[in-house]
């Protein structure tokens, strides 16, 4: 019985440090990992980008959302570079994306098609 409850202790003792080793080196492993993701955005495409405006998930930074976000463009208060500024203020687009004329150029075509739709 001695043998038992000594082995047992044994076990756990060790078991114990071995987890307390292997959690240190964990730890450890993340503190020297440089964390990228927190730098990397998300890319939109333009028609997710406008989706997402119409859906009203840009809100709080002033884009109306359904029928009155199609109203607003149609009536020019609304702009591709208003939306993409929103978007590049929620960390959904690198403000690089500002001066890509082609992707501007692409959200305008999206924002004229929900006036088609």
């Amino acid at each position: 019985m001695k043998r038992l409850l000594l082995g047992s202790l044994s076990f756990l003792f060790l078991s114990q440090g071995i987890t307390s080793v292997a959690q240190a080196q964990i730890q450890a492993t993340r503190s020297t990992i440089p964390n990228y993701t927190s730098n990397l955005l998300q890319e939109l495409t333009p028609f997710e980008l406008v989706t997402m405006a119409y859906q009203g998930y840009f809100q709080e930074q002033g884009i109306p959302s359904y029928a009155l976000l199609v109203s607003a463009h149609q009536v020019g208060r609304l702009r591709a570079e208003t939306l993409v500024e929103a978007a590049i203020r929620t960390q959904k687009l690198s403000p690089q994306v500002l001066k890509d004329q082609g992707y501007l150029n692409a959200v305008e075509v999206q924002l004229r098609e929900l006036i088609v739709r």
